[in-house]
């Protein structure tokens, strides 16, 4: 009985150790182990179209080290944007006051959480401040969707280049025609100018009284009638 007893009690502690351990790792993955706020902490804010999967307590970083955390997730009625708080560790008290903040992505598939680049101003952020430069989370149905409508516009562009030529080309044709047609004339010119010599002779020769050789053919039909008539036999009439 009391060997059974003591193997209980061992059991139930290593129960119980297995399930606090079980607890701590859950608060630090979801991160919820840091409840205390450091004091000389400050806030700053940072509106975003978009945030994407950001939650609260999610680690802000820059340069690969997290400098703070999301205090608080809000939003804008006015400018209809999402408002992000951010508590800054106060070891960090010399970012410039031009700083910009994305929402990025730990991984492919990981978590998103507030990244900072460092600008080039010598003033420095308080607590309260806003940062102006903001890029928001880039959601992956919409990467999914440009990427699929940039095929399909290739594609449209490829198939226009691979489509045939018209075979005629109107304007061409009728802009041709006028050249071809200025070339040609100018030869028919020139033969014109060297063709009026001879055009002035025929008429000149056409112009002469063409009742010359009418009135020989006719005279030649005169002499003609009269030499027959000569040449007829005279018949003797009768007494």
């Amino acid at each position: 009985m009391q060997a059974s007893r003591v193997v209980e009690i061992w059991v139930g502690l290593f129960v119980a150790i297995g399930l606090i351990a079980l607890f701590f790792v859950a608060m630090q993955v979801s991160n919820l182990g840091e409840f205390h706020t450091a004091e000389g902490s400050y806030i700053v804010r940072a509106h975003f179209n978009n945030i994407g999967g950001l939650r609260v307590r999610a680690p802000v970083s820059m340069a690969g080290v997290t400098v703070g955390r999301v205090e608080h997730i809000g939003f804008d009625e006015q400018k209809y944007e999402a408002v992000v708080e951010m508590r800054i560790d106060p070891a960090y008290k010399t970012l410039p006051e031009d700083t910009s903040a994305s929402i990025l992505t730990a991984g492919l598939l990981g978590e998103q959480y507030v990244g900072l680049s460092a600008g080039g101003s010598d003033e420095y952020l308080q607590d309260g401040d806003e940062i102006e430069l903001t890029q928001s989370a880039m959601i992956l149905e919409q990467l999914i969707s440009r990427l699929l409508f940039n095929k399909a516009e290739e594609g449209k562009k490829t198939e226009n280049a691979a489509a045939p030529p018209s075979p005629v080309s109107t304007p061409a044709v009728q802009s041709d025609q006028p050249a071809t047609a200025k070339v040609v004339s100018a030869p028919s010119k020139a033969h014109a100018k060297a063709a009026e010599p001879e055009v002035r002779k025929l008429k000149k020769s056409s112009s002469t009284p063409s009742n010359k050789p009418t009135s020989k053919a006719a005279a030649h039909e005169h002499r003609s009638a009269g030499h027959g008539a000569e040449s007829r036999p005279k018949t003797a009439r009768p007494n």
